[in-house]
């Protein structure tokens, strides 16, 4: 308690309620600061390196359906273009960046706004018979990398990636594997 110099508090308050007061208004420009500085999660140092690595700032130009690199298998990196998801459930791997790819729609269903793929006749029977398609992205030695895909590159379920990589096809499994080496998200 402050007292003047006649011997009288100059407060309403208690010493013991303003120090309550100093502590809520502590604890209030804390929550403050917070908010204008923003209190999120940072991104680990490697995600910039990893993206520097992966991510193809222009889309490729040649590019085959999952189909064609199927058909034609190779030792040659190939460069597809891919539609993330392949029916119902979660695409990706939230420990590793991992996720599912099936065929993109054809050029004349690419693009079309109003076009709904889970309702489109020839898209169903497309993706019935599609084989399932893992893509997966390894560090220098050969390690998945422990990043959850959509976060690392921005993407998610439903948008159209062009993948560049080595394949491997299980025809017992109907499993083709892409060890991806770059990938390009197509924006409309």
């Amino acid at each position: 308690m402050q007292m003047n110099f006649r011997g009288k508090r100059n407060s309403c308050f208690t010493q013991r309620e303003q120090e309550k007061i100093m502590r809520i208004w502590s604890g209030a420009m804390v929550c403050l600061v917070s908010l204008l500085c923003g209190c999120r999660e940072q991104e680990p140092i490697q995600w910039k390196s990893w993206r520097d690595q992966f991510v193809l700032k222009d889309r490729p130009e040649a590019v085959i359906t999952i189909a064609e690199a199927i058909a034609n298998p190779t030792e040659d990196e190939v460069t597809i273009i891919a539609k993330i998801g392949g029916g119902k459930g979660d695409a990706f791997d939230n420990k590793i960046a991992s996720f599912l790819v099936s065929e993109a729609p054809d050029k004349e269903h690419l693009g079309e706004p109003d076009h709904d793929p889970d309702g489109c006749p020839f898209c169903k029977q497309k993706l019935a018979n599609a084989p399932t398609v893992t893509v997966g992205f390894s560090n220098e030695q050969g390690q998945a990398i422990s990043a959850d895909a959509r976060k690392l590159f921005g993407i998610s379920k439903g948008d159209i990636v062009v993948i560049r990589g080595k394949t491997s096809y299980e025809e017992s499994m109907k499993l083709l594997n892409i060890t991806a080496s770059g990938i390009h998200a197509v924006r409309p």
